[in-house]
């Protein structure tokens, strides 16, 4: 059900505070404007790091993967296939410039201020994404979410191979749940924000599933189900430099 994001806000703010609860964060078009893929993408074309026609072969599977026509392994295979032999530092690096350039401004500002709610209130925050960990980390660093888990590159001498291991549906519903065991946290106390389907094995999964500028079938599923959901619209920038980050 729609709900008004300040009205979210609200009975947010009169839930029991402490770390025996969670809130758990999706990336794309929920802590920001668009696919952190294609800002990504665009750096890797600037820096010519991957050649121009393979990123137009990408950004064709990517919009089929957009539009329903394609899975998530055939996408990170054509993203990720293109990066083999590159160095992960270097991997990294491409990722801090392509958020301090394209992302950063796309950050939601009613993403900032929902996850400070869940500060303010001492539950336990994590960024859970398919996306990897150069695209997800510098977000998740700017506002301060401690956990992530994310799409892992399979690394060898230093550099990329091509291979990954995922976090998306079921994997990403495990990791979740694995972390959550981890903080001693129930999952009915939990809560995760998405705007996909994709992730209904998680939404399931926890006692406080939130659809956030949902897609046409998680709209349908929530309305269905009366799971609150939020439409967030402001972007901007954050104040002061990117943060700098380390290959994991």
């Amino acid at each position: 059900m729609r709900v008004a994001f300040s009205d979210y806000l609200a009975e947010l703010g009169s839930v029991p505070a402490g770390p025996g609860s969670a809130a758990c964060f999706d990336l794309d078009r929920t802590l920001i404007d668009g696919y952190s893929v294609k800002a990504l993408a665009w750096e890797g074309i600037k820096s010519r790091t991957v050649p121009l026609n393979r990123v137009a072969y990408q950004f064709v599977v990517f919009c089929g993967y957009s539009l329903g026509r394609l899975d998530y392994q055939r996408l990170m295979g054509a993203t990720l296939k293109d990066l083999a032999d590159l160095r992960e530092a270097d991997f990294m690096r491409l990722g801090e410039r392509a958020f301090e350039r394209r992302v950063a401004a796309k950050i939601f500002e009613e993403a900032r201020t929902l996850v400070a709610a869940h500060r303010r209130l001492r539950h336990r925050l994590i960024l859970v994404t398919s996306a990897t960990r150069a695209q997800a980390a510098p977000v998740a660093a700017t506002l301060s979410i401690p956990d992530l888990r994310c799409t892992e590159l399979e690394v060898a001498d230093g550099c990329l191979t091509g291979a990954f291991k995922p976090c998306y549906g079921d994997e990403k519903r495990r990791a979740v749940l694995d972390w959550l065991a981890e903080q001693g946290v129930d999952a009915s106390r939990t809560y995760f924000y998405s705007d996909s389907d994709d992730d209904l094995p998680l939404l399931e999964a926890v006692g406080k599933p939130v659809a956030v500028n949902a897609k046409p079938r998680l709209a349908e599923v929530a309305a269905e189900r009366r799971w609150p959901e939020l439409a967030f619209v402001e972007t901007g920038s954050p104040t002061g430099p990117p943060p700098k980050l380390e290959a994991a």
